[in-house]
């Protein structure tokens, strides 16, 4: 078991190397890591100091004290006589007795030096870590990062146009957003104006993808009326809970507002008659998969209404690989 930790551990550089698009000195410098593992057998005392759980006790200490220890390896695993004799150890591991000796006392350690596989696959693991997933899971969390910031601190100030000034840029008309919730509205971050492609009517069932804080969501409930229906889809929580309350406060019944990927949109085949977006294409990094999935929901005949920024010439590899470019 052990072993198999020190083989996951080198993996893991592996695949954080693969990945990582951070530039300081310890990223860059990741495979210089090694794995020190100090073990202690004993009992602890967690108490709550000022709000904050704190671990104490006479076998907290003693970890604490053994993690200034004086073995030189790159790598080993250095346990007290009680971890040793529960650590199911192998029973042809090889152990070298030593001892460390500090203020509190000495105590007696086994030093253990594990033996476990180097030989992996590097291009297969960097491959599994390509730009179609956990980059994507990456680019994923810096844009909810984002789009947290303009849900719960609105005024910060981003390189794109925010709250009743995006509106007005935007020309959304008075009547459509005089009765939104300024919560909804100071949150507003879309690029452009999905209704002037065509209102909708009465009675239409309405996608809304990367639906924010909800004001797109809540102008077609506004056209389509009671007997309509809107599904807001959004990744980020803090623009849905935002929403959600929205739609408590007004009462808005038709609007739901769902967690989910514009990748995979939580919603049935054939059910949207109109399927609106504003400003949240640009962040896919496979656009040809979300617009299957726009047009998976939408019925037959049904509307698609996108508005967003675009780029009048090819983006470079290398731009596509900047995730600032992508968030800031």
């Amino acid at each position: 078991m052990i072993s198999q930790m020190f083989t996951a551990f080198g993996r893991s550089l592996i695949e954080i190397g693969s990945y990582s698009t951070c530039r300081c000195q310890a990223c860059s410098n990741i495979f210089e890591l090694k794995l020190k593992v100090v073990a202690h057998s004993g009992e602890g005392l967690l108490n709550e100091v000022g709000g904050f759980s704190i671990l104490s006790g006479i076998d907290t200490i003693t970890v604490h004290r053994l993690l200034k220890n004086s073995v030189t390896l790159d790598e080993y695993v250095l346990m007290t006589e009680a971890a040793q004799r529960d650590l199911p150890f192998p029973a042809q591991a090889g152990m070298v007795e030593g001892s460390e000796t500090y203020a509190i006392g000495t105590f007696k350690t086994f030093l253990y030096r594990p033996e476990y596989s180097t030989e992996f696959d590097e291009a297969a693991i960097r491959e599994s870590f390509s730009d179609s997933n956990v980059a994507v899971k990456i680019l994923r969390d810096e844009i909810q990062n984002e789009y947290t910031d303009v849900a719960c601190d609105p005024s910060k100030g981003f390189h794109f146009n925010t709250g009743r000034r995006a509106s007005e840029i935007n020309e959304y008309a008075p009547e459509w957003i005089d009765f939104i919730p300024s919560e909804v509205l100071e949150s507003f971050a879309g690029m452009g104006n999905p209704f002037s492609l065509g209102s909708l009517q009465p009675g239409e069932h309405v996608v809304d993808v990367g639906s924010g804080a909800g004001l797109d969501s809540l102008i077609a409930a506004q056209m389509v009326g009671v007997d309509g229906n809107v599904i807001g889809v959004e990744m980020t929580a803090a623009m849905i809970e935002k929403a959600r309350a929205a739609v408590d406060t007004m009462g808005s019944g038709q609007v739901e507002c769902r967690e989910g990927f514009m990748e995979s949109l939580p919603v049935p085949n054939d059910w949207a008659d109109v399927v609106i977006s504003n400003g949240c294409l640009n962040l896919a990094p496979d656009k040809s998969l979300v617009l299957g999935e726009m047009f998976r929901v939408l019925r037959p005949g049904g509307r698609l209404q996108i508005a967003d920024v675009t780029a009048l010439k090819p983006v470079p590899s290398e731009a596509k690989q900047d995730i600032d470019l992508w968030t800031h």
